[in-house]
């Protein structure tokens, strides 16, 4: 699959999550941005990829669970080649500590959640599956600003096209930064 396609693909899927989450009624719908930077261990002093398109989609999905999508789309910088390397998705799905006592408060609070990732590194010529855990703490929206603040262990496959796969460890930081959206507010 070519860079062109991927990147449409994974717009077209995140811009389908939003058009299906916003749809429903009833729901709260976090829209926001979680900037990273990735360095991986092989990387040269000065090499690192940054997410170009940061977004992120966050809605509950049960009284403990939340659905988190992210897009990814890093670029390269440093080293012999320059460009966008890996594209694809995450998804997390945060499950808190403590239940919501009711649904017109967006989640908050102590989480564990399942990621998993699925991608194509562009420059490396491999595909990635990353499976990881990510505890973190959403902190209770200030009228509707919110902030959240992870860290992200697990591991990650690399399927290459010419060399042997292998295991790599993944682990980071994740800072978001967002707005819940109200979806049912009444008149009157």
């Amino acid at each position: 699959m070519h860079l062109k396609q991927l990147i449409i693909i994974t717009t077209l899927l995140f811009f389908f999550f939003i058009e299906n989450a916003c749809g429903q009624t009833k729901k709260h719908i976090l829209i926001g941005l979680q900037p990273s930077i990735t360095v991986e261990p092989f990387y040269e002093k000065g090499e690192l990829d940054v997410n170009a398109f940061p977004l992120i989609l966050e809605f509950p999905i049960g009284q403990r669970i939340n659905f988190r999508l992210l897009p990814l789309a890093n670029y390269h910088l440093g080293g012999e080649k320059n460009g966008f390397s890996d594209i694809g998705l995450f998804t997390v799905f945060p499950v808190f500590f403590s239940t919501k006592k009711t649904a017109e408060v967006p989640p908050y609070g102590f989480y564990v959640g399942p990621v998993i990732g699925l991608g194509r590194n562009f420059l490396n010529d491999h595909y990635t599956t990353t499976f990881a855990l990510e505890p973190g703490y959403l902190f209770q929206a200030k009228k509707s600003f919110t902030i959240s603040l992870g860290c992200q262990f697990g591991g990650s496959y690399f399927i290459y096209d010419d060399e042997p796969n292998k295991w790599v460890f993944h682990w980071g930081p994740k800072v978001t930064f967002g707005f819940w959206l109200n979806r049912f507010k009444t008149n009157g």
